[in-house]
């Protein structure tokens, strides 16, 4: 083969793989990371305001899958220590 057919083939193996890495890209990792951002959404709103709300309609509303993040109790809250305070708590001051 000559230098120029080599060269247009190396193009075209290039360009399919670019297009599978930007399929696999588009179809398996993005829906997964747009769910993952508006779950995360969801539980900040839960956790702000106290309302579940399902905005992707995956039946999993607010902190229903259960939190990951740090919390403190009202007593360390209340010295001062909270940091990781993920809400409003009722009687609180």
């Amino acid at each position: 083969m000559s230098d120029s057919v080599k060269k247009i083939f190396i193009v075209l193996i290039v360009v399919v793989a670019c297009v599978m890495i930007g399929a696999l890209v588009l179809n398996v990792l993005m829906p997964n990371v747009m769910v993952t951002i508006v779950d995360s959404v969801e539980n900040m709103i839960n956790r702000a305001t106290g309302m579940s709300v399902d905005f992707n309609g995956n039946g999993i509303k607010g902190d229903d899958k259960g939190t990951t993040g740090n919390t403190v109790s009202v007593n360390n809250a209340k010295n001062g220590n909270g940091k990781a305070v993920t809400g409003y708590q009722k009687g609180m001051q």
